[in-house]
């Protein structure tokens, strides 16, 4: 266990990350994806400080699984001291009514995007109403917003980073195959490794590559 006043130190190293704020007399102890108000924790955190070190840009991502995950994409960019990556909480956040935390966050630094799974069980498949309204929000917003084709980030990784990691017993999903529902699941906090033994050449020519390219 370990204490830092750094994000990316704390998104790199630990499979469960907390934040401490002080609330009043107290000091209070939060799941890192559960953190209220994303836009005054990043303050408090000090955006400037890590724009100093190189950083440009905040790209919010659907939980906090996927920090660490997309944060290899990132690597193989040579992005990942570019992009502060903050989770959204999953679908708690993820709904038409965040427009004022979101704005907030605007306040802070412009350059803020977001990648969300598009949980679809089938391409033609319509979004959640509550997912299509947060996108709206997001555009109206003027951030650049990205909903996956498929269904998660899990659903883009080939079968061979998949039994490298996991053995030949494993399959790939198929691309709007629910994670729990394969035949033999994984862990999604396992993910980044799995992530770890691909190359960005894997996904360069889908969405997912594409969005994280032109950031």
């Amino acid at each position: 266990m370990f204490a830092t006043h750094s994000i990316g130190l704390a998104r790199s190293g630990a499979d469960r990350a907390y934040s401490v704020r002080t609330v009043g007399p107290r000091s209070e102890v939060t799941p890192y994806e559960a953190t209220p108000q994303l836009a005054e924790f990043l303050g408090e955190m000090s955006f400037s400080g890590f724009q100093e070190l190189g950083f440009s840009k905040v790209l919010l991502v659907e939980g906090s699984t996927d920090i660490k995950t997309i944060q290899q994409f990132l690597r193989m960019l040579k992005k990942d001291h570019q992009v502060l990556l903050l989770s959204l909480g999953g679908s708690e956040m993820i709904n038409g009514g965040r427009e004022a935390e979101l704005a907030e966050i605007l306040r802070i630094t412009p350059e803020v995007a977001v990648l969300i799974d598009s949980d679809r069980n089938a391409a033609d498949s319509a979004l959640a109403p509550s997912r299509q309204a947060f996108v709206e929000v997001c555009r109206r917003l003027g951030m650049k917003v990205h909903v996956l084709e498929r269904r998660a980030v899990e659903n883009y990784f080939p079968e061979s980073a998949i039994r490298g990691e996991k053995g030949s017993k494993y399959q790939a999903l198929a691309p709007y195959e629910r994670l729990s529902d394969a035949a033999m699941p994984w862990a999604k906090h396992e993910n980044w490794r799995l992530a770890r033994r691909m190359k960005f050449d894997d996904i360069a020519n889908t969405d997912l590559g594409r969005f994280l390219r032109a950031l």
